[in-house]
């Protein structure tokens, strides 16, 4: 006795799409082919045949006007969504801009005050060396007596430069 061809996994996935028309001429004609030869297989494409007919006999539910303006309402409510101002991510943002605008307004006005006392503001180091000179020829000015040989001394250039120092 010869052994029936039987179908596959493969084409038993495709009964309902052969069913449909929808198989390419490929998988129609395997499916074709063992159908002449398989008394169940012919048996199974009938009653999937049937059953799809007996679907179409079902009642198709349809939804109600309302349904369909209830579900336009809220997909419209949606997309209005909050206002941005609303939004939390949005609160949080502003808090920490305003935070930020702070904390640089500080530090402006630390640096201004830094650079006031440390760039225009003399130290007594800076007075001190202005004054090097005078300093460092205050035993000569002591045997002076009289303000016009200072004057004098001052004319000839004596205090305009830093003093030589004669160190090896």
């Amino acid at each position: 006795m010869q052994k029936l061809p039987r179908l596959t996994s493969e084409q038993r996935a495709n009964l309902v799409a052969y069913l449909d028309g929808e198989l390419d001429q490929e998988d129609a004609h395997d499916i074709e082919r063992v159908l002449s030869s398989n008394e169940t297989a012919r048996h199974d494409i009938e009653v999937l045949s049937r059953t799809w007919d007996l679907l179409d006999e079902l009642p198709r539910p349809r939804a109600s006007t309302q349904f369909a303006a209830d579900t336009l309402a809220a997909i419209r409510v949606e997309d209005v969504g909050k206002a941005l101002s609303d939004r939390q991510w949005y609160q949080q943002a502003r808090r920490g801009a305003i935070v930020a605008v702070w904390a640089a307004g500080l530090a402006a006005a630390a640096l201004l005050g830094f650079l006031t006392t440390s760039r225009w503001i003399p130290t007594e180091a800076e007075l001190l060396q202005q004054d090097f000179n005078v300093i460092y020829n205050l035993d000569v000015y002591r045997e002076v007596e009289e303000i016009d040989f200072l004057r004098q001394l001052n004319e000839s250039g004596l205090f305009d430069g830093p003093p030589e120092t004669n160190e090896p």
